[in-house]
């Protein structure tokens, strides 16, 4: 009896002994040793969009995710309590060189340059330089149609506003840009689709009853207008009423100034020829920047929210800049969800780069990403994932896929060779439940069953779908990997 009464006082004493060590060591855990873990856990916890049924999600080194989607560089920003917590690069500004990024590497945007063009465009409301509610649709027909016998025969009416909330009625388009080589079109020209520009004209497709059409043409249209309001060039504007103001110094709409730069990469991994592309649509893509300083811009707009009197925006007008004005889109931001799941978001694209923001305002948290690739957003979507699971966020969580089993005869018909261009060909076979693609001059790859017509790959995540005619005959195929998209025609034998 009194070798049980020792043993019960033993063990409830290294019980004790377990639990003020436990206190302790997690007393003297810092903010530093917090943000270092962090960091750690997301350098080896990245995580695909989708996993199979029964399987945990495997994590995956941020490092081996660059080489296997030939992404040469990243570098990223993290808030956390409304304030910068950490940021970081990987890789390197290219692929000829291999010089190492810096924190001051600056990266093409792309739509990220919509919510800077859309805090310019509040500045000058709030001097009384320009109204959100001023009709702008005689002065769009003066500049679309000028030296043109044809004229709507219908009134356009559209206000500042419906183009910051791209719902004025222009139809979806999305620059691609001009090589270095190549002459640049002003924003007239681009308006009216004239040479130098290579879009069409900006009226082509114009509905107003649409609520929202995300198109370049509303912050083209935007730029023209609040550049002949004040007189000045719009990378002088911005430079102006947002940089200055903020200490921005590594932020700007043209053409870079110095050096540290990182180049653009094609999707085959490529550098492409003269580093970047040109976006005369500067308010709608021009801008470069580096995740800190465009991070340092998204807290300044979301404390101006909160009740900042002295900030570059007044309370009223951030609160309307990042509150929905239209279906999904606020001021430049894309919006969705509700309460602590609210998010501002938005994805930047232009050719060589991919970019992304994602911010949670209820949480206080959020990330900036810049990639100097075209697989970038790819690789952006797992580092996302990897920090909604650090941090607890709601969104940006692989997705659990049943594995399904077709019957033989259904595998079998869609079998065979299809041809994307004449040099580039996608040969299906099938292995038991699932079909294996191979594309030329690629290694194959599984894709599992989705619906009798769908089909998706684990790693990377793309989806195909199987094209049939009025007799069930398979004439094709289309290939999605997040926005890129490849047709193929079946060949027959």
């Amino acid at each position: 009896m009194k070798k049980k009464v020792i043993s019960k006082r033993v063990a409830l004493f290294c019980l004790s002994v377990t639990g003020l060590l436990f206190l302790i060591i997690f007393s003297c855990q810092t903010p530093e040793s917090l943000t270092r873990g962090r960091i750690k856990s997301l350098e080896k916890g990245l995580l695909r969009p989708v996993y199979l049924k029964g399987q945990r999600p495997e994590k995956m080194r941020l490092t081996d995710r660059m080489s296997f989607y030939r992404v040469p560089g990243v570098s990223l920003a993290v808030m956390d309590r409304y304030r910068l917590e950490w940021s970081k690069t990987y890789g390197y500004k290219d692929i000829i060189q291999y010089q190492p990024l810096s924190g001051n590497t600056v990266f093409q945007a792309g739509d990220l340059s919509q919510p800077v063009s859309a805090a310019v465009a509040l500045r000058l409301v709030e001097k009384g330089k320009a109204s959100l509610d001023t009709d702008l649709g005689d002065y769009y027909l003066e500049i679309a149609f000028s030296g043109r016998r044809f004229r709507p025969a219908e009134k356009l009416s559209f206000s500042l506003h419906n183009l910051l909330s791209h719902n004025a009625g222009f139809y979806p388009w999305t620059s691609e840009g001009y090589s270095r080589s190549t002459p640049l079109p002003d924003p007239g020209a681009i308006l009216r689709g004239e040479e130098p520009a290579r879009n069409y004209h900006s009226y082509r497709g114009f509905d107003p009853e649409i609520p929202v059409r995300f198109s370049d043409f509303n912050y083209v249209l935007l730029e023209q207008y609040l550049t002949t309001r004040t007189g000045k060039s719009w990378p002088e504007l911005a430079r102006e009423e947002v940089f200055e103001p903020l200490g921005l110094k590594k932020t700007f709409f043209g053409i870079p100034a110095f050096e540290d730069v990182a180049s653009g990469h094609l999707r085959e991994g490529g550098k492409i020829d003269g580093d970047w592309y040109r976006y005369p649509e500067q308010a709608a893509r021009g801008l470069w920047s580096t995740p800190e300083e465009y991070l340092k811009l998204v807290i300044e707009l979301m404390d101006c929210a909160r009740g900042k009197t002295d900030g570059l925006i007044s309370p009223a007008l951030s609160r309307r800049m990042l509150s929905p004005q239209a279906a999904g889109s606020g001021y430049g931001f894309r919006l969705e969800g509700q309460h602590e799941k609210f998010k501002l978001f938005l994805k930047g694209k232009t050719k060589g780069y991919r970019a992304a923001v994602l911010i949670y305002p209820a949480l206080g948290q959020g990330a900036v990403v810049m990639t100097n690739s075209d697989n970038g957003g790819v690789l952006i979507e797992e580092i996302l994932r990897g920090l909604a699971v650090i941090y607890g966020w709601p969104d940006y969580q692989p997705e659990e896929k049943t594995l399904f089993r077709l019957p033989p005869e259904i595998y079998q018909k869609y079998t065979g060779r299809y041809q994307v261009n004449e040099s580039y060909f996608l040969d299906v076979d099938y292995q038991d439940y699932y079909l294996i693609v191979h594309p030329t001059g690629q290694a194959a790859t599984r894709f599992y069953v989705e619906t009798q017509t769908i089909f998706f790959s684990m790693d990377p995540f793309i989806r195909i779908k199987f094209n049939l005619d009025e007799q069930s005959r398979v004439t094709g195929l289309t290939l999605w990997q997040e926005d890129y998209e490849v047709r193929a025609s079946r060949i027959e034998e």
